[in-house]
């Protein structure tokens, strides 16, 4: 890993999205016995819901000291552990453990106030190199223990010219060694650091309107934890009815240069890629369980971690609501 890949300012990631309609459903967070297939009480979900993301924390401690240390053993691993269980993983072809680097932002009140009213803020800012891009990305995401309430909350954005809005069901490891998932729903569009002020709420709520409707001044300081950020696209995961699923891995200091406090990986698919949902749904399942709970047993967190997956959730101590 070079030394020095985030010197500079804060600025953007110039984000080109399109602009998705979410429908309101009903929903929640269950707990599965393994190895059975998640349930959920969802009406019409996949209409609801635009995909799913499946997250397993990896802590390797005193392991490794750099990222891309852990990365090759982490891949080296999960490639081993998916031979073994009849699982297809390819290597993308040219420079598949290629580091990308930015850092990450993410806002509230000392207190949580956002986060209590469902609401996640981060600013996430690229770097080519060391030199961080002109603009930053913006992400306001909705979660609520109730998933309906989740996909109803609006996320309105005005004055910006493209907006990316979509939901997700979230899917990782929860407290007794179980999957448990929640939805959340994120709106992200990109601006210049220097439109974000003093990083107030009214800051922020010129953008996202219904913020200032928390019952907060506009004026209320947002203090930021701010953790540097590694990550790859090494290859994917084949899974019966869709196309191969890519594979993230990401690790975490909250110091620059500093060694990794937690990695992760993360594969995924659109509802509307699968023509099988039930066998890919439990072939992903069947991976998290067989390939990266088992196969990772050294280098994952204890039985009772109760982040399902979420690296913001640990770096913020907002545990997943066990039901």
């Amino acid at each position: 890993m070079r030394k020095g890949q985030f010197k500079g300012p804060i600025a953007k990631t110039a984000a080109v999205f399109a602009t998705a309609l979410v429908l309101a459903c009903s929903a929640r967070m269950v707990l599965a016995a393994q190895p059975k297939a998640i349930e959920t009480d969802a009406v019409a979900k996949a209409e609801s819901v635009g995909g799913y993301e499946y997250k397993f924390l990896v802590q390797p401690g005193a392991k490794v000291s750099t990222a891309d240390e852990g990365f090759r053993e982490v891949w080296r691993r999960v490639k081993a552990s998916a031979a073994g269980n009849g699982y297809a993983v390819t290597e993308r072809k040219n420079d598949p453990l290629k580091i990308e680097t930015s850092t990450k932002e993410y806002f509230d009140t000392r207190d949580q106030v956002l986060w209590r009213a469902g609401y996640v803020l981060r600013i996430t800012t690229h770097h080519e190199g060391r030199k961080p891009a002109a603009m930053v990305n913006v992400t306001v995401k909705a979660i609520h223990e109730d998933a309906s309430r989740t996909l109803a909350t609006p996320l309105t954005v005005v004055g910006v010219q493209k907006v990316s809005v979509g939901a997700e069901e979230n899917i990782g490891f929860v407290p007794g060694g179980k999957l448990g998932g929640y939805v959340e729903k994120g709106a992200s569009f990109s601006v210049p650091l220097e439109s974000l002020g003093k990083f107030t709420l009214g800051d922020f709520g010129r953008y996202v309107p219904e913020l200032l409707g928390l019952g907060l001044p506009a004026d209320t300081a947002l203090a930021g934890v701010k953790v540097f950020s590694w990550s790859v696209k090494p290859g994917a995961i084949a899974l019966p009815g869709i196309k191969p699923s890519g594979v993230t891995m990401e690790a975490w200091s909250k110091a620059e240069n500093g060694v990794p406090e937690i990695f992760d990986l993360s594969f995924g698919y659109k509802t509307g890629d699968s023509h099988a949902a039930a066998q890919t749904r439990a072939a992903a399942e069947q991976f998290m369980v067989k390939v990266l709970q088992a196969g990772l047993s050294e280098w994952r967190g204890p039985a009772d971690d109760p982040w399902g997956g979420s690296k913001v959730r640990r770096l913020m101590d907002r545990p997943v609501a066990a039901r």
